[in-house]
């Protein structure tokens, strides 16, 4: 997630520099051909291209919007997470008593137990991404190959707060973050026929799990529903089509404004030269606005503006760690040339 008031030059220009030099090098073809070679086959009526682009700039803001919800829902769930998990550490702390105090080996259990499912959850999210892998950061598209950036980036982030034999028993199954819910829930039941939790609290702290189990379901939707390709792939595509279109309209517009202000010859070459700067503006802002709803389609992917899974479980590893008083306590995590992962 990019957390800078403001995105740099160099970074926009970056990503969208080819589509600066394709609509350049097509506008003066389009100039060459129309006026200084004198075929007129390519200029077309500005009205109908002008259309085009006030159904692409609705569809674009749909698209926009409904890329955006998804990426809102994702960091609400994360949020959720947050509160849920510092829920279930005061939970731990205050429902697990022996009857004279509170057992701090069971406490401590629950708690790196719960830590190992947070990390468990961003390890999957993180765990696949249609984002090609670069060693710069860019806004769209990539995502940066240094993984020291990402603490949940290996299975080691959830394994450390596990036992041996849990490690043995989770890394089977092909949903590791689940079973570890459904130990904790286990460990759960054996602390009540222990008599260290009665029915109350046992029923309190599995309602707890059950919203985890809810938070979790969310996240899998969201990273396992693609965003409907038709939305994504025709956006796209009507894009494309109105930038090749742009400077065919605009040759005639520029040509009609020379005549009309009586420009000389070579004057009047320049004028509509005018029409490479435009088309390479206009083009670029379409293209932008495409790439920006794209960039929200999938937020758990790791790229710049996706997400800081990472981040977030920083925060509830910082504390919970806190909150059974932990030796070692991990620092936050700190962006990295403007951006939190």
């Amino acid at each position: 997630m990019y957390v800078r008031q403001a995105i740099g030059v160099k970074d926009i220009l970056w990503d969208s520099w080819r589509i600066l030099v394709f609509a350049g090098v097509w506008a003066i073809v389009i100039d060459f051909v129309h006026d200084l070679l004198g075929y007129r086959a390519f200029a077309l009526p500005v009205l109908p291209v002008t259309t085009i682009g006030i159904v692409i700039s609705f569809y674009l803001g749909f698209k926009s919007t409904s890329a955006y919800n998804r990426w809102w829902e994702a960091r609400q769930t994360w949020g959720d997470i947050i509160n849920k998990s510092r829920t279930w550490a005061n939970h731990a702390r205050n429902l697990v008593d022996t009857g004279e105090r509170v057992d701090r080996t069971v406490v401590d259990h629950l708690v790196l137990r719960h830590l190992a499912w947070v990390n468990a959850l961003a390890f999957q999210m993180r765990k696949t991404s249609r984002l090609k892998v670069s060693p710069h950061q860019h806004i769209f598209d990539y995502r940066l190959a240094d993984e020291t950036l990402m603490s949940t980036s290996t299975p080691a982030c959830f394994e450390s707060y596990l036992s041996d034999q849990e490690v043995q028993d989770v890394t089977a199954f092909a949903n590791p973050a689940f079973h570890i819910l459904r130990r904790q829930g286990d460990y759960l039941q054996e602390l009540y026929q222990q008599g260290i939790l009665d029915n109350n609290r046992l029923v309190e702290m599995m309602r707890v799990l059950g919203e985890l189990y809810d938070c979790q379901g969310k996240c899998e939707r969201i990273k396992n529903t693609p965003f409907p390709r038709q939305f994504s792939y025709f956006g796209r595509v009507f894009t494309w089509i109105f930038i090749v279109l742009l400077p065919m309209a605009f040759i005639s517009s520029f040509e009609d404004m020379a005549n009309r202000i009586r420009l000389s010859g070579a004057e009047s070459h320049e004028y509509i030269f005018l029409l490479v700067p435009f088309t390479m503006l206009i083009s670029w802002v379409f293209y932008i606005l495409e790439k920006v709803s794209d960039s929200c389609e999938n937020p758990f992917e790791g790229g710049t503006t996706d997400v800081p899974v990472s981040a977030l479980t920083r925060i509830i590893e910082i504390d919970l760690l806190q909150s059974i008083d932990a030796s070692e306590v991990p620092a936050a995590a700190q962006p990295k040339n403007g951006v939190l992962y």
